[in-house]
């Protein structure tokens, strides 16, 4: 990744995870990453961390509530007036509520909805208005997505989960559309959909995955990777869907002889 020193990349939810995962590596490959999240401790923790390390690159921090607009729009009126023009947008925050359809709670949908649809749908749109402001020769929106925003999940109670994914594939192909319609071919639109993570957020949501074998569970580090194997692409190359898996998970899909 020796080409994108001193790029800048915008990650959300980059407290903790997949987020906080992909933010180290960048700043370590010498990136300018702007780290955003509701709780600014662990995102100071973590600058502190890369620069106790010495890493090459730099780490902001940005305390903001993704379900808020207004919330969002002064991140990126920051990063404007701080930071310039941006080069990855990268829309990692999301969260799972278990809430059926039959009985479950509003609030709970609309939870899900603001900050798996709604928010990177607005990031996506305020770090396109800054490549264009700041003239960014080669911009790229990665949404990170889940395999279930592709079929639907086992579990009864994720089905509005389900729907927020698959909506979110759906504007990540839309978005695609409208840059290439607005003659902004020169800005990428990425969708990265993983399996099973471990990570904090099926704790929030009261999941276990105690039952599932390790080979079974992607690391956070692991889909960090991934994430900067599709940021590394040359201009000519859109990975517009990448669906990532645990080895162990796949092959276990398929019937035995």
């Amino acid at each position: 990744m020796d080409h994108l020193k001193g790029r800048v990349a915008v990650v959300t939810g980059a407290s903790a995870g997949i987020g906080a995962a992909t933010a180290i590596k960048l700043v370590k490959a010498g990136l300018t990453v702007v780290g955003i999240a509701r709780r600014l401790q662990r995102l100071q923790d973590l600058k502190k961390m890369m620069e106790e390390k010495n890493f090459s690159g730099r780490f902001f921090t940005v305390a903001c509530d993704l379900t808020n607009e207004t919330d969002i729009l002064n991140a990126f009126k920051w990063i404007d007036d701080n930071i310039g023009g941006i080069h990855f947008m990268i829309n990692n925050a999301g969260i799972i509520r278990i809430s059926k359809i039959l009985d479950g709670l509003a609030e709970h949908w609309q939870e899900l909805i603001d900050c798996n649809v709604m928010a990177p749908t607005i990031c996506s749109r305020e770090a396109y208005k800054l490549m264009k402001k700041h003239n960014v020769s080669h911009g790229h929106i990665i949404q990170i997505n889940s395999i279930t925003g592709h079929s639907y999940s086992i579990n009864p109670g994720n089905k509005m989960y389900n729907a927020s994914k698959q909506a979110l594939r759906v504007l990540t192909e839309g978005l695609r559309h409208e840059l290439a319609v607005a003659g902004d071919g020169h800005i990428k639109a990425s969708s990265i959909s993983p399996g099973f993570v471990d990570t904090e957020i099926f704790d929030a949501a009261k999941m276990s995955h105690n039952k599932m074998k390790a080979s079974d569970i992607l690391s956070a580090e692991e889909m960090a990777d991934m994430i900067c194997f599709v940021m590394s692409t040359g201009p000519n190359i859109l990975i517009a869907e990448m669906i990532v898996l645990s080895q162990g998970r796949c092959i276990q899909s398929y019937p035995r002889a």
